[in-house]
């Protein structure tokens, strides 16, 4: 038999784990990827001596990642080196001290009762249901595809049915004010939504899990930043026998009778194929690689769906030695309802914004020159607006005199690099729908 050949459109790390689990299993791989290097959105910034992780800081759900290197007869052990953070996060208040979460659960129990009398036990109740959820969905939802019946059929998914159920249609905003009425604990409990790309008023409250992560499995770090999960991929697809064409980008992907046989290269080289997957942006692969004849969804279907969040990230060069940051930080506003209200339903950049803050030389000084820190600032901003260059500068401005006035922390003076990232950049590197 012929080994059959696959191509895959993209080398963001859906694309390279694909690549990865098909080249362990026999067939010949090739990934094409329209940048000069892999990662897509988890990119890497060296700049002025420092490095910054351009896109996801956040290391969570170890044992997926653990499971995803066994699977390829790797060990995680042998090709990260991890640590969890401790703590896990700070979290700063427009007018109240900030928190500390430790992802000690009895230490985060006697904080919250701390602000707020019985809000203690309600955390444990909150986070013994996160976490049967969590287990429930690794157990019975994460690796299978439901492409048969008794897929369905299970004692355990039968019996907590129901409950997924109503977990699926109430959102995690109501769910959570049946815990706690402090808009504080609301709001750490709440943050992973923005995470998800959604609103937690409208985001059902089955992502409650994701509080099993931060309350008990913890935050984890990879030392020499994120990009390092990429390069493993890399390092371990080689070996295997993936085949990357860097700066390649994929015209379109051609059919016969509505099955694909291959891509036409942006050169106009054409490449058959057995097996053609696309790790690029749905609806750029629906709308620009494939005709009309084989799409999954009409143009109507796009104009009735709320794309996620856009973003202004920043990437800053800091001198101060920030001693009030951690590694994680989140800034919460009080006008939490309004924040994503801007954002999702009047489309204008929030006047007070939620933000996050990721300072990994505070765990790895390598990151940047001696008594220095690389300060990743993301800013949730609406999708589907233009802003142009001077505007993104501008906002920049106001968010990091924001962040001073909620943190105490001069910024402004102490920046010594500055790199901006906004959603038209979102648009045209990643082709994001509605720049997302």
């Amino acid at each position: 038999m012929n080994q059959q050949k696959v191509v895959i459109i993209g080398a963001g790390i859906g694309g390279m784990a694909t690549a990865n689990i098909l080249a362990k299993a026999g067939y010949e791989v090739h990934v094409y990827e329209k940048d000069s290097m892999a990662g897509g959105r988890i990119g890497l910034l060296a700049k002025d001596g420092y490095r910054f992780d351009t896109g996801p800081s956040w290391y969570l759900m170890p044992e997926v990642f653990a499971h995803h290197y066994d699977l390829l007869g790797e060990s995680v052990d042998d090709q990260l080196k991890l640590v969890r953070l401790d703590p896990a996060y700070k979290v700063f208040f427009e007018n109240q001290p900030a928190l500390t979460v430790t992802s000690d659960l009895e230490t985060d129990i006697k904080m919250f009762e701390s602000v707020e009398q019985g809000s203690g036990e309600a955390l444990r109740r909150y986070v013994k249901r996160s976490s049967a959820i969590y287990d429930l969905s690794l157990k019975h939802f994460l690796y299978s595809n439901f492409s048969s019946l008794k897929d369905f059929l299970k004692l355990e998914v039968i019996k907590n049915g129901f409950t997924m159920l109503r977990l699926a249609f109430l959102p995690i905003d109501r769910y959570v004010r049946k815990f706690v009425d402090d808009l504080r604990l609301k709001q750490i409990l709440e943050y992973p939504m923005v995470f998800l790309g959604t609103s937690p008023f409208t985001a059902p409250s089955i992502y409650s899990l994701m509080s099993a992560l931060d309350f008990k499995e913890g935050v984890y770090y990879p030392i020499g930043g994120m990009y390092t999960i990429i390069q493993s991929f890399e390092r371990i697809g080689i070996k295997l026998g993936v085949n990357y064409h860097f700066n390649n980008s994929v015209a379109r992907i051609m059919t016969n009778n509505h099955v694909a046989v291959g891509v036409e290269l942006a050169s106009g080289e054409t490449v058959k194929a057995d097996i053609v997957i696309s790790n690029s942006d749905l609806h750029f692969t629906e709308t620009q690689l494939l005709g009309p004849k084989d799409r999954s969804y009409p143009e109507t279907y796009w104009t009735k769906k709320q794309a996620g969040p856009s973003a202004l990230l920043m990437y800053l060069g800091v001198k101060n030695d920030l001693k009030k940051l951690n590694h994680h930080n989140l800034l919460f506003v009080e006008a939490w309802k309004a924040n994503f209200e801007a954002i999702y339903s009047s489309k204008t950049p929030p006047e007070k914004a939620s933000i996050y803050i990721g300072v990994s030389s505070k765990t790895d000084p390598a990151v940047a020159p001696k008594s220095h820190h690389n300060v990743f600032v993301l800013v949730p901003l609406p999708s589907g607006i233009d802003i142009d260059k001077s505007e993104i500068n501008r906002l920049a401005d106001h968010y990091v005199k924001q962040i001073e006035k909620m943190t105490g922390i001069d910024l402004k003076s102490n920046i010594v690099s500055k790199t901006l990232f906004g959603p038209n950049d979102f648009k045209t590197k990643f082709y994001s729908w509605q720049s997302s």
